[in-house]
């Protein structure tokens, strides 16, 4: 009978070994990965700077707080180098936006007013790149940036075109590239219309951090309103203008406004942003059942204009509601101006047959911040004029009207 040999020592442990090598080159790969994006970004090469910013001829080290490469262009006339702009990397500049997989590493290059000069993508671990390959670098998408003004609102859907199925990856490239760049304006470039707008901006928000969220209240910055429910008890709402990110990110904190932000840019092309805090019966919320008013002019509530916002754990609505849901008025609705925020309480939603509402106003600190003080200036302006042609016409019909009150006048005194 013939009897299987057994296998020999070498054999037994030889795919135990190759398991254990390969484990160890996967621990090394991953280990690896994230210090060689490090170095990317750390000391990005000579010809990536130029790529970038490509005006120039030479560059600093990298230095200053926050760290940039100092660009310069020799001027032909004397010889002398010319400080033309400043490149940076978005890791430097933190907290990064994330992609869909994780933060998305960007050498990024800006003139002294401001503008984008170029932008290379440096490391990214978004899990689409197994199925597409290198399908950032490999598209267009980088190159709309260049020439933009940080002024420009850097927004998929409206002045950035996002890649292909590739939603999440696109807003956090802009949004990461704006916030980052904005910070360089600020540091280095205290001239620009977008610093001197900033520097507005704080002055504007020192009041509004000082303040807690029953100031907000108490002053209407905040506004509540209570929802009847037949047999059940209230369903309630805390209601703030949200409608610029430095309010967002004050109101809610930035990891929820950037998530609410970058989920609307995908659903919603325009609108005012609105805070709902929810608290009481909130399993009761319909958001068709939502509107607004304004010089009698009803705007219902549409289709995927509302948005969750988080659970209330960051920013100064911490801990006074359920939850938040940001909600996008109609465009149409002039913000510099008392408007009513409407829940319908009717059998049919929508139809506001019966409703409920609160008026709401912003303040003139808030409409300096979201710069719309030029808004605020325009209907004053036309509050003048129509006072100014109202008394013309009354002194029209005065002087055309003269004789004959003269007339009688005189009449009445001979008698």
């Amino acid at each position: 009978m013939k009897t299987l040999a057994a296998p020999s020592s070498n054999s037994s442990t030889a795919i135990p070994k190759l398991v254990f090598s390969l484990a160890c080159c996967l621990l090394l790969m991953l280990d690896g990965a994230p210090s060689d994006a490090q170095n990317e970004w750390e000391n990005p090469e000579a010809g990536w700077l130029r790529e970038v910013l490509p005006s120039a001829d030479s560059f600093s080290v990298k230095q200053g707080d926050p760290p940039v490469f100092f660009a310069y262009r020799t001027d032909s006339a004397n010889n002398n180098s010319q400080l033309i702009g400043y490149v940076f990397t978005t890791p430097d500049l933190p907290p990064e936006e994330v992609g869909f997989s994780g933060p998305i590493d960007m050498l990024a290059g800006m003139n002294l007013h401001g503008q984008i000069t170029g932008v290379r993508v440096l490391h990214y671990l978004e899990s689409y790149k197994y199925v597409r390959g290198d399908f950032i670098n490999d598209s267009n998408f980088t190159s709309q940036f260049i020439g933009k003004s940080l002024e420009d609102e850097f927004r998929v859907s409206r002045d950035i075109d996002g890649m292909s199925r590739a939603t999440i990856t696109s807003w956090a490239m802009s949004r990461g590239l704006h916030n980052a760049a904005k910070r360089i304006a600020l540091a280095y470039l205290p001239g620009t219309a977008y610093a001197l707008e900033a520097t507005n901006e704080s002055t504007a928000l020192q009041s509004l951090r000082a303040q807690s969220w029953e100031d907000y209240s108490s002053n209407g910055f905040v506004k509540e309103l209570a929802v009847p429910i037949a047999g059940e008890k209230d369903l309630r709402f805390d209601i703030a203008y949200m409608g610029h990110y430095r309010l967002g990110e004050l109101l809610i904190g930035d990891k929820d406004y950037s998530n609410a932000d970058r989920t609307a840019s995908g659903l919603i092309e325009d609108g005012h942003m609105l805070l709902i805090g929810l608290h009481g019966n909130t399993p009761r919320l319909q958001q068709l059942r939502f509107g607004a008013m304004q010089n009698g002019i009803l705007y219902p509530n549409q289709e995927d204009r509302v948005v969750f916002a988080g659970t209330a754990k960051d920013g100064k609505i911490a801990g006074q509601v359920q939850f938040a849901v940001a909600l996008f008025i109609d465009a149409a609705i002039d913000i510099s101006q008392a408007f009513t925020v409407l829940y319908d309480t009717g059998e049919r939603r929508g139809e506001f047959a019966n409703f409920v509402g609160v008026e709401y106003e912003l303040a003139p600190d808030i409409l300096t911040l979201i710069g719309n003080q030029s808004l605020q200036k325009k209907s004053d302006m036309n509050r003048n004029v129509v006072f100014v042609v109202l008394f013309l016409l009354a002194l029209i019909l005065l002087i055309l009207n003269w004789p004959r009150i003269r007339a009688t006048r005189n009449k009445k005194k001979k008698l």
